[in-house]
């Protein structure tokens, strides 16, 4: 009999146990795929939409609002190549839950300074510019809603009332975008300002936030400061950070999920590595008497530490290897309901990799006790045992 026959035979004398632990092996790297392939879709979609460019908020808070000639002053000020300026609209299609990724923005210099990250068709561009009641759409919002260029969709807002008390909007579809790469998100809707400006009883003259875009060899941090210092004096203080930082202030709103993705991975192992440990301990304590047989044959100290270590190594390559799988399979199921915060979410070869090297950790890990312990293992104590 072979060294890897003996594994396998070892490893199918308590099938039940076998398959369990291959079980919980499988649902732990399941959890580690979906959850490491969420929190790099998340932070890596924050870092690829910031292409040098700035966010002008509210001082006292993102959520408040700025008056709408601070965006004349800033872009007017040197050192600015492009500036353009978004307020958050939101809403829903239909019924309350289903909510929509909506801002009202100004068209023309909105996309300027997104030309690098939204792909539109020139046609459905002119046609945008020139109606006011118009809206451009993601691909992945037109597909999830079946809207097509020339639909007219009625959005309903909660917190937006016309001065006619109505809470419906209805929107004509001038264009379908895409996203230029996987982390740019297709899921939103943007509307002309003036026309939610002009129609809405209250906030007029007012916006949600202002993006620019430094000059060449203009530091982003140097320009950030001048803008601030511009309303040192005004009524309605500025704050400027990087794109990245704040699209990262807005997601932790609602929690830091990159910071709770890797607590309950690191949660999971932890767990698991305690399992497996005290279930191989109590697997070799069971089988000291073959311990004792095979030293009697021949066996030297480091071959019974290798039998342990590829028993348990085996182990957790069957259960980490299936549960990567699955997780590759799970995350096509999810990504597309999670593209408003982490578009391309997929199972990379760098997330295989992690998880090949948590297998391997686990896998000396958990046996490395129980390897040194059935090297102990005294032939005379190990056969005189009933």
């Amino acid at each position: 009999m072979t060294r890897l026959a003996l594994v396998f035979g070892n490893l199918r004398r308590c099938r039940m146990r076998t398959a369990l632990l291959i079980l919980s092996i499988g649902i732990a790297l399941l959890l580690f795929g979906l959850l490491a392939s969420f929190e790099r879709a998340f932070s890596t979609s924050s870092e690829a939409s910031d292409l040098g460019r700035m966010v002008v908020v509210n001082k006292i808070s993102f959520t408040q609002p700025l008056p709408q000639a601070h965006f004349e002053r800033v872009r007017a000020l040197p050192g600015v190549a492009a500036a353009t300026h978004a307020t958050w609209f939101g809403g829903y299609y239909r019924e309350p839950r289903n909510t929509l990724h909506a801002m009202a923005v100004e068209p023309q210099s909105f996309l300027q300074v997104y030309r690098d990250d939204i792909q539109l068709a020139e046609d459905q561009r002119l046609a945008f510019l020139a109606q006011r009641g118009s809206v451009i759409i993601g691909s992945s919002m037109a597909e999830r809603w079946g809207w097509r260029v020339g639909d007219r969709i009625p959005v309903f807002s909660n917190r937006i009332v016309k001065h006619d008390g109505s809470r419906t909007w209805e929107l004509l579809v001038a264009g379908i975008f895409h996203g230029a790469n996987a982390q740019v998100d297709a899921n939103f809707l943007y509307l002309h300002h003036d026309y939610l400006d002009e129609a809405r009883s209250t906030g007029t003259g007012t916006i949600g936030f202002i993006i620019l875009e430094p000059q060449a060899g203009v530091a982003g941090d140097e320009l950030g400061q001048r803008v601030d210092r511009l309303f040192d004096t005004a009524a309605v203080r500025t704050t400027t950070d990087t794109e990245m930082s704040f699209n990262r202030a807005f997601v932790r709103q609602f929690g830091d999920m990159a910071l709770v993705a890797k607590l309950v991975v690191a949660a999971s192992m932890v767990s698991l590595l305690l399992i497996l440990g005290s279930t191989m301990m109590m697997a070799i304590h069971e089988r000291t008497r073959e311990v004792g047989v095979l030293k009697a044959l021949g066996f030297g100290r480091l071959e019974i530490l290798w039998l342990v270590l590829v028993e348990v190594l085996v182990l957790a390559l069957i259960g980490g290897l299936a549960g990567l799988a699955a997780a590759a399979f799970a995350v096509r199921i999810v990504a597309g309901s999670l593209v408003q915060i982490a578009p391309g979410m997929t199972l990379g070869w760098q997330i295989w990799g992690a998880g090949l090297g948590i297998i391997l950790a686990l896998a000396l890990l958990a046996g490395l006790i129980p390897a040194a312990r059935a090297m102990r293992v005294r032939i005379v104590d190990a056969l005189g045992r009933h």
